[in-house]
């Protein structure tokens, strides 16, 4: 089964007041309704809020009021639910009818992480101020799922705080919610950046010994003693054995890399002997079927297409059985070379396995050496000496570490390069166009608007036409993302379409557009002041009546109750963690 992000409920609960409320969610279409201050929007956002999302504005009074959120959702087959206590975050997983929990954190980016490891998400981020590894958080992920009434409607998504703490934080969310780049290159991308940060320091090492080594040289050059180099005693056994483990370590790193290339050169081979391949059946195939057809004729076959007239003697059906034949024998020789390269792939692999087996060995044995060794041991029993070869040892390892990561980050370049691919990212557009122009005809914006950067609409029009493209762009990418299959971004929210002056004939519009979001393959909810004409059609109606008392007394108890049992679970949890620790 499609894996599909289902919001179930939400419950948010306030202790001071002794009063809580539960909203429950369906598939398809969504209404809250209420007017204004019968805390609508509040509820809104507090699903966000629950999952980490800490949207710019949210009235004080409802922060101040609600204690507990609970959100209960369905992943998959799998049911799950939220708890946030201020900031401390558990999830629960439901197993035989009841929960257990699976983390408790006042940490939010382990609360995020285990919410990813839910999703199947592996998208790592890089952190703005240290250049930190993580993986994706709930804000970025998020982002184009929401339509605050508050900033929603005047910009695309850019509804929630702390997201600048990511590198490049719009421009990669922009490619991994629309599909254009994975989880695979996020890693990859991941991998090169803390590559390129060890060469960095591997080139800072490296001036660093360079400069110590030339001043011992100086050193000895004075005291006229670097021409008896020679004639010193040699290092202990260690050291000489030090010596060989890096210089053998060394080598197996060379031929592992020879290796990667040899493997890399032969996938690429046995790809293209597919191609061939294919092409070679899809000749043959023709083939036999002109020879089938030419079996039925007369002595002549007229071309149903321009009416001219082909000889069909013996002759010329030998020729195309000829024909066939050589196609057979080039085939055959084609897959004897593919199980060849097959083959010598297998062969490749193990050698390539024992390499980094060997690898292994040999700095585990060269960790073991140096702990036995120490500048100040070496300087003490070898003088000067001792510790100049020593440096200079080290600044040829380091110098083909060096080397070694060079060789690395570029592999890595080249995989990224084949992964980014043009062509996907103009289909992609294209899509996401195309989803927009029936938006735009719906809600009465020129097609001519429709321009993206970076594969989100450019909002560079002002007045009652900025909300409606905002709408247009998120619905698009929602339906797109729900055609797309299996990921998180199948549910959508749209709080209080009614904004910056829009007229009624607009408000209709976009009200009516909301049709084309009927499906029970998402989930969307629309939060509003005023009857939509979708009423009848819509899964599910949520009234809010009272202003500022959205919150009842009707299912405290009850929710108290469960709270409390939610907590047994999670205090179980927690002391379980501790005694394994």
């Amino acid at each position: 089964m499609m894996k599909r992000l289902l919001l179930k409920k939400l419950i948010v609960i306030s202790q001071s007041e002794e009063s809580s409320l539960e909203v429950p969610f369906k598939k398809g279409l969504n209404i809250i309704l209420g007017g204004n201050k019968t805390g609508k929007s509040s509820l809104i956002k507090s699903i966000f809020t629950t999952l980490g999302c800490e949207c710019k504005k949210v009235e004080k009074d409802w922060k101040k009021l609600i204690s507990t959120y609970l959100l209960y959702f369905k992943y998959g087959e799998e049911q799950y639910c939220i708890l946030r206590y201020d900031k401390e975050f558990s999830i629960m997983k439901e197993e035989k009818n009841s929960y257990i929990c699976i983390i408790n954190t006042n940490k939010f980016q382990l609360f995020c992480d285990k919410l990813m490891e839910i999703f199947e998400i592996d998208m790592q981020c890089v952190m703005s101020h240290n250049s930190e590894i993580i993986n994706v958080t709930t804000p970025l992920l998020f982002r184009f799922q929401y339509i605050d009434q508050d900033d929603g409607w005047s910009d695309i998504g850019n509804e929630f705080q702390n997201v600048r703490y990511i590198k490049d934080w719009k421009g990669d969310t922009n490619k991994f919610i629309t599909g254009y780049l994975d989880n695979d290159y996020y890693r990859l991308k991941a991998e090169k950046i803390q590559l390129s940060n060890d060469k960095d320091e591997k080139s800072k090492s490296i001036k660093n010994n360079e400069t110590f080594v030339n001043n011992i040289s100086l050193d000895l050059k004075k005291l006229n003693q670097l021409e008896n180099l020679n004639q010193l005693n040699s290092v202990d056994d260690v050291q000489i054995n030090l010596m060989k483990l890096r210089n053998e370590t060394d080598n197996l790193r060379k031929k592992e890399y020879s290796i990667k290339e040899k493997i890399s050169k032969i996938d690429n081979e046995i790809f293209m002997k597919k191609i061939e391949l294919d092409n070679i059946y899809k000749n043959m195939e023709e083939t036999q079927k002109d020879i089938s057809f030419a079996m039925k004729q007369g002595e002549e076959i007229i071309c149903p297409i321009c009416g001219t007239k082909h000889k069909n003697s013996l002759s010329e059906q030998l020729d195309l059985s000829a024909g066939l034949e050589n196609s057979e024998k080039l085939k055959n020789i084609l897959e004897d070379k593919m199980r060849d390269l097959e083959n010598q792939l297998v062969d490749l692999d193990k050698e390539y396995k024992d390499i980094k087996n060997k690898i292994l060995f040999n700095e585990e044995s060269i960790k073991d050496s140096k702990e036995m060794l120490s500048y100040e041991e070496l300087f003490k029993n070898k003088g000067k000496y001792e510790l100049y070869n020593k440096c200079k040892q080290e600044l040829v390892k380091m110098e083909s570490e060096y080397k070694y990561l060079l060789g690395e980050i570029k592999i890595l370049d080249e995989k990224i390069k084949e992964i980014k691919s043009k062509k996907r990212k103009d289909e992609i557009t294209m899509q996401l166009k195309n989803k927009c122009k029936m938006f735009a005809k719906a809600i009465n914006i020129p097609i001519t608007y429709i321009k993206f950067r970076d594969l989100v609409q450019v909002i560079d029009h002002t007045g009652s036409e900025t909300p409606r493209l905002v709408y247009m762009y998120q619905s698009a990418l929602y339906l797109y993302n729900l055609e797309r299959g299996e990921n998180p971004f199948n549910f959508y929210v749209i709080d209080t379409p009614n904004q910056q002056g829009q007229d009624e004939d607009n408000l209709e519009c976009i009200f009516k557009s909301m049709e084309l979001l009927l499906s029970n393959d998402g989930q969307v909810i629309v939060g509003t002041e005023r009857i939509t004409g979708l009423e009848e059609k819509v899964n599910n109606i949520i009234n809010l009546y009272a202003k500022r008392k959205c919150l009842n007394k009707e299912k405290y108890n009850e929710h108290i109750d469960k709270l409390q049992s939610y907590q047994q679970i999670i205090t179980k949890y927690i002391k379980e963690r501790s005694t394994k620790n």
